[in-house]
């Protein structure tokens, strides 16, 4: 069942007039991010397996045309102490949320920073949706501009604004994915289990340490093939990792609010699929391995100690986070290998490991930020539950100083004008990772990946 969710009467009305579609229900709230959460928690009770939140809103950007219909892709509060994605695609506008409706300039060129789009609920409607890991649609029709005039178009244009925001939602609800919306695939339940669209975090690093291993060896014969293989080496031992440490962690996922509704402990996959896809994940890894032949095959154990192991690390010390920074640091050693059946590690090769093991273990205390109480009141032990908030960031800091002295000096061996604009792209990402403006889990997707890429730039682009 889709649950639908509207703020006011005046705004559902045009909806509700064209009758409810079949396998729906609609709430109408009342005004406010407290009735949107009351609201929203309720209807996944009550069995909805996805939202949809429709309704007005104002504009922060005055480009945007009255009228308008948008679906979002970020919300975020006034105060933009956190952000929850909703959305990805061509078009999508950033949507703030506040406690107040917004009439006056100056508050509106604040906002208009951070959004495109400002309403009162949204935020607590997408947040609820991320904790129980409920698929959430926003459908946002613009009434007004955020200024002086703004109760005034509120009254005038809400009405025809409806009928608009009406129409769109039905067009939602009659989209192909519909059905898989409301009653997820196998597929997409692996899909979400494995998250294999963050393999993006490793495939440039392991690029990157194949293009070192291909330049010592001065030769580009079956480079190309190589470069496939070892992204096939890097897409297993990802989805056996993943599957790993969901398996190890599904009891601690179990009672933690943010993971309790992933896939193993919800019920949603069972213990078997999971390891199902632990041995897929494996035999993915093996075969790629064998392929690029004897020595890679010899030392393809090597990896998966780390990766095996690394969730294990958060019941016996704090220092866990530097065990996923292990895995990664893996990946370019192991490219490099696998072009050059070597182990003599020239030192750019070990400045780009030390690199990725410093920029991951940093960015992973940066996100264990969000579960500083749960970690602190169920014995899981991290930096941010040892430290605190501050001396948490003060290790990361430190630890991501040391992945930038090795990228420079990693950029003076390998040199060139487009690696520096790498590096300076990779250095904006780390500053940014300390931005409080900045959510969490924007600071750790995406600005991390964009830390890791330019980092992996620096080699691939070096001249």
């Amino acid at each position: 069942m889709i649950g639908i969710l509207f703020a006011t009467e005046m705004e559902a009305r045009p909806f509700l007039e064209r009758g409810e579609p079949e396998g729906t229900k609609t709430v109408i709230c009342g005004m406010g991010m407290d009735a949107a959460r009351i609201a929203t928690e309720q209807l996944i009770e009550q069995g909805c397996t996805s939202i949809i939140n429709a309704g007005v809103c104002g504009a922060l950007n005055n480009r945007l045309k009255r009228g308008a219909v948008y679906r979002v892709s970020m919300v975020s509060t006034e105060n933009l102490k956190t952000a929850v994605n909703v959305g990805v695609g061509i078009g999508l506008k950033r949507l703030v949320s506040v406690d107040q409706p917004v009439f006056e300039a100056d508050r509106k060129r604040e906002l208009s920073k951070y959004g495109d789009l400002v309403d009162m609920e949204g935020y607590a409607v997408a947040r609820v949706c991320e904790e129980h890991e409920v698929p959430c649609i926003m459908i946002k029709g613009i009434t007004d501009f955020g200024d002086q005039n703004g109760k005034a178009d509120i009254q005038k244009h809400i009405g025809a604004v409806s009928e608009t925001v009406a129409e769109a939602v039905l067009m939602c609800l009659k989209a192909p994915d519909r059905n898989v919306a409301n009653n997820p695939s196998l597929m997409q339940k692996l899909h979400s289990f494995t998250k294999v669209e963050h393999t993006i975090f490793s495939l440039p690093l392991l690029f990157a340490g194949a293009w070192l291993g291909n330049n010592l060896l001065c030769s580009s014969q079956g480079f190309f093939t190589k470069l496939l293989l070892i992204a096939l080496v890097g897409l297993g031992a990802r989805t056996f990792g993943m599957a790993i440490n969901r398996i190890l962690d599904k009891n601690i996922d179990a009672e933690n609010p943010r993971t309790k509704n992933r896939e193993l402990p919800s019920g949603k996959l069972s213990q078997g699929q999971g390891i199902a896809v632990a041995a897929i994940g494996l035999i993915v890894y093996f075969i790629g391995c064998g392929l690029l032949g004897k020595t890679v095959l010899m030392l393809s154990w090597a990896p998966l100690i780390p990766l095996s192991l690394y969730s294990l690390l958060k019941r016996f010390t704090p220092l866990c986070h530097y065990g996923i920074g292990i895995c990664l640091a893996m990946a370019p050693l192991g490219a490099f290998v696998a072009v050059t059946n070597s182990i003599a590690f020239p030192p750019e090769v070990l400045l780009l490991a030390l690199f990725t093991f410093c920029w991951m273990s940093g960015f992973d205390i940066i996100y264990a930020l969000l579960d500083i109480e749960f970690d602190r009141s169920h014995g899981v032990r991290s930096i941010p539950a040892a430290l605190g908030p501050r001396g948490a960031q003060l290790t990361a800091a430190l630890t991501h100083l040391v992945a930038f002295a090795a990228l420079v000096l990693l950029w003076m061996s390998v040199g060139g004008g487009l690696s520096f604009a790498a590096m300076l792209v990779s250095a904006g990402a780390f500053g940014a990772a300390y931005l409080q403006s900045i959510p969490i889990p924007v600071r750790f997707f995406p600005i991390s990946a964009i830390a890791g890429i330019a980092g992996a730039l620096v080699v691939l682009l070096g001249g």
